[in-house]
């Protein structure tokens, strides 16, 4: 084959062809096996090597290695992985019986999503949200729903706004659609709120940008913007002609908010907003989330059922079914269930109190905090933490902000979050004082 004018790449197709035609034992396992082994690096893309590795994916792996040596101490008590501790409402469980009695969920369902759940969606969107006149499409959680508008919207030489700390699947969404050179990071202040004097000088400076991503309430940040903050956002956007998405899978999580009745999105046709059955409703499992867009953008829409169609085809009718379920049990029911973090929050806020920086604790279910410079690889205090103190946080380094740590509240009840508090203020004051 080398002799020959035949690629490289093309070795493993003419070597299949060559043992159909000459079954010989040892030419297909060895021969055609070795090439294979050979080729796979240099074929794997670039992109996705380029693109970031699954933090909580690698903190599972981390808390693994140390679960045995903490079995007989309570486990390994993890304030890592963003869950809502609780269980879905019991609305779900009907809505999937019901719906297994139609004899159906086996059936492939339209693109966009189930007609009932899509209606239900208007409604919801339209009390809740502020939000009408809007396309809904349902996906298989909000992440790919995001997958779906960066599919979209973007192409090579393209550039996607994001800024530091950041929630980590939208980077390595943005990285898989167009590489890492298509990722550009602002910055944000003390208090967690985007440096919008940069964004503001960037839309007028570079016309690569074509995207703008907000989470809000932020993930990893924890914090709630104000109203105004993300209306000039809005603006900017708008003023030079930019896309704007909008995370919004925390809605429900606003500790400073006066009316948590309702989380008012914005209806410029610009914005994209996204929304998820994950947290509040606690159906992370059954991967459902959904994206609006302004019916005045229609072409979007249109072109962004290809993605929907390639990717999932059509979302889950089993996840959908659940998630009709859980808008039954209405915005109140999760609301309350919010409530609950109160005592979480403020015990890990008090463990974290050693540490000079601390941000977040108005949204979502996060608070970040900067490590002491003499001990700031966060990384290696992350492992610290689950190996003498038998309790997992988030890197900031997995959010691009190096030398932080990211801890949750919401995933564990709260006295045993009150006990993952105690071990976790064990090691925030050890390592402070070395």
């Amino acid at each position: 084959l080398k002799s020959t004018m035949v690629r490289p790449l093309l070795w493993p197709l003419v070597l299949s062809s060559l043992a159909s035609r000459y079954p010989c034992y040892c030419f297909q396992r060895k021969i055609l096996r070795s090439s294979t082994v050979s080729l796979s690096m240099s074929s794997v893309s670039s992109k996705i090597q380029e693109t970031l590795d699954p933090c909580v994916v690698l903190m599972k792996k981390m808390i693994a290695e140390y679960e045995v040596a903490w079995a007989d101490k309570g486990g390994i008590f993890s304030l890592a992985q963003g869950v809502s501790y609780w269980e879905p409402p019991d609305s779900v469980k009907s809505a999937i019986e019901q719906a297994i009695a139609t004899n159906t969920l086996h059936m492939y369902g339209p693109d966009e999503g189930l007609p009932e759940l899509r209606e239900a969606l208007t409604v919801k969107l339209r009390e809740e949200n502020n939000l009408s006149n809007h396309h809904v499409m349902v996906t298989s959680g909000a992440n790919q729903a995001y997958m779906n508008c960066v599919l979209s919207l973007l192409e090579d030489g393209d550039q996607a706004v994001f800024f530091r700390p950041y929630y980590f699947n939208h980077i390595m969404a943005t990285q898989l659609a167009i590489g890492n050179a298509g990722v550009l990071l602002g910055e944000c202040d003390e208090k967690g709120v985007p440096k919008l004097e940069w964004l503001k000088q960037q839309l007028e400076s570079n016309p690569s940008i074509k995207i703008v991503t907000l989470t809000n309430p932020g993930n990893p940040t924890g914090v709630n913007l104000e109203r105004d903050v993300v209306e000039h956002v809005v603006e900017l956007c708008r003023m030079h002609n930019k896309w704007l998405i909008l995370d919004c899978t925390y809605e429900h999580f606003q500790f400073n908010s006066k009316d948590t009745s309702v989380f008012f999105g914005f209806s410029e046709n610009h914005v994209i907003h996204i929304f998820s059955f994950s947290k509040g409703y606690a159906l992370a499992g059954y991967r459902c989330g959904y994206t609006v867009v302004s019916k005045e953008a229609d072409d979007l829409y249109q072109q962004m059922r290809k993605a929907q169609d390639t990717i999932p085809i059509c979302p889950s009718r089993f996840s959908q079914h659940a998630a009709l379920g859980a808008l039954s049990a209405g915005r109140k029911w999760v609301i309350d269930k919010v409530e609950t973090l109160a005592a979480s929050r403020e015990a890990i806020l008090k463990a974290l109190s050693p540490l000079d920086q601390i941000m977040g604790g108005s949204g979502a279910m996060y608070l970040m905090a900067k490590l002491p410079t003499q001990n700031d690889d966060d990384e290696k205090v992350a492992r610290l933490l689950v190996k003498d103190y038998g309790v997992a946080i988030i890197p900031g380094s997995y959010c691009g902000f190096p030398g932080w740590i990211r801890v949750c509240y919401s995933n564990l009840p709260p006295d045993q979050c009150v006990k993952a508090a105690e071990r976790l203020a064990c090691g925030i004051r050890d390592i402070s004082r070395h």
